[in-house]
């Protein structure tokens, strides 16, 4: 499995998560619980999480499904980007300018990876 396989393969399964839980933005109450941002006349709120205090509260609605989606979606282009970029540089039309840009282009990649760093499938060999 190359660094793009792994990406594509992570980012699938933070998609298909992020979809199955998909809806209405998450928002934080002061008691610490998460509910959905539904409009009263649409059945009102439903819940989500109970966190500890209302940080983790914050922070778990932060980061809901409409967010990881825009993610996931962002770090597509990215790799599609790169992905492009290799095959031309794979056809022969290399410039110092054009490696120096996919020598960059693959450091972000490493980047997008780090998060997934515990995942079995993570080679050292892509951190940064």
């Amino acid at each position: 499995m190359d660094l793009v396989e792994f990406l594509r393969d992570r980012l699938a399964r933070d998609e298909q998560i992020a979809q199955a839980c998909a809806g209405a933005p998450w928002k934080a109450a002061p008691s610490g619980t998460v509910n959905t941002a539904t409009a009263e006349d649409e059945g009102g709120p439903a819940f989500v999480a109970t966190a500890e205090n209302e940080a983790y509260a914050e922070h778990i609605a932060r980061h809901d499904p409409s967010r990881t989606l825009r993610q996931v979606a962002a770090a597509r282009q990215i790799i599609d980007v790169y992905e492009k970029e290799s095959w031309i540089l794979a056809q022969g039309h290399r410039t110092p300018e054009a490696e120096a840009a996919h020598a960059a282009r693959e450091s972000v990649l490493r980047l997008l990876a780090l998060p997934y760093a515990a995942h079995p499938a993570y080679q050292e060999e892509w951190r940064p």
